[in-house]
């Protein structure tokens, strides 16, 4: 028997090389990440994020008007995108969760409980007639539901609270399938498409008064606190990002709010951040933060930046 010398030689203990390698590296990698998959979820992946820093166009003189309209809309109790609980209409079975009105038609999104399931129910009324109950996808768990002019629109979380073996078989079948994604995303009803279908990642939705754009906000779960901001205009199947920014910690609660102008020509982001770069810093001003007070104008896309200014500037 001869016995391989030379190159033949060079080339197996070289391909030998390479297989151990995979089973030291490559497959132990595979199987890690599976693993934290199966555990935690896929982190930040089909999220929609979209680390994007602001880019300012120079502000107009009319930019004073726009700064007190945005004052008034964060000092008011509810915004134009709906408002939370309050007394539940006739008809209307449950704890109101929330309610929405435009143009004379008026949504309401009731939760009860009995022997720990709990049902959600979304009812609709059109002018003076009678409330009527619209049908929910099973399993959905329904958020901030609002009326558009394309029908009704909300958002949903799907969790991850499943067993490890469905949590892998869910996770490839996402790639083919996005509503299947651990994520907030919206979704749309309209008499012409007969049922509620999926339309991208987002939460924290805000329907402009006109009912014609919503403003969104996407984040990873491996970057809590950091989002970026979307306008979405009601129909397309996209929502391009505006900015990103980390939140400023305020023990839980959102430190920044989302607020359409009355006419629907602006959108207002105001309150605090902790700057607009996913790096968190330990500096005293970042612990602080910094005063947040931009105006997109959907028309123009055009961003301005009013955190300077005060009253009569």
């Amino acid at each position: 028997m001869i016995e391989p010398r030379g190159p033949v030689l060079s080339a197996a203990r070289s391909k030998g090389w390479i297989l151990a390698l995979a089973t030291a590296v490559v497959f132990p990698a595979a199987a890690l990440h599976l693993t934290c998959v199966a555990v935690m979820g896929p982190g930040t992946w089909g999220s929609g994020l979209d680390e994007r820093p602001p880019d300012f166009a120079v502000p107009g003189p009319d930019a004073q008007r726009y700064l007190s309209e945005m004052d008034a809309a964060m000092q008011a109790p509810t915004g134009t995108e709906g408002s939370n609980g309050g007394p539940a209409p006739e008809d209307v079975e449950g704890e109101l969760q929330w309610s929405h009105r435009l143009e004379g038609r008026s949504l309401y999104l009731a939760r009860s409980e009995e022997n720990g399931n709990v049902t959600q129910r979304l009812y609709v009324r059109t002018g003076e007639g009678r409330i009527k109950e619209v049908s929910l996808p099973s399993g959905h768990i329904v958020d901030r539901p609002q009326w558009t002019v394309e029908g009704i629109a909300y958002v949903r979380w799907n969790p991850w609270a499943i067993s490890p073996t469905n949590k892998l078989r869910r996770y490839f079948a996402s790639w083919f399938s996005p509503s299947l994604r651990p994520e907030a995303s919206v979704y749309l009803e309209s008499a012409e498409r007969l049922g509620w279908r999926y339309v991208m990642p987002g939460h924290s939705m805000a329907v402009s008064p006109d009912g014609r754009s919503a403003a969104l906000l996407r984040s990873g779960a491996l970057l809590a606190g950091y989002f970026s901001v979307h306008v979405w205009e009601v129909g397309s199947p996209v929502a391009p990002g505006l900015f990103s920014l980390r939140e400023r910690d305020e023990d839980g609660a959102r430190s920044f709010r989302l607020r359409w102008s009355q006419d629907s020509s602006a959108l207002f982001v105001a309150g605090r951040t902790g700057g607009f770069d996913r790096r968190a810093s330990r500096s005293p001003s970042e612990a602080v933060g910094r005063s947040l007070a931009i105006v997109y104008f959907p028309a123009s896309r055009a961003l301005w930046d009013l955190s300077g200014m005060g009253p009569g500037d």
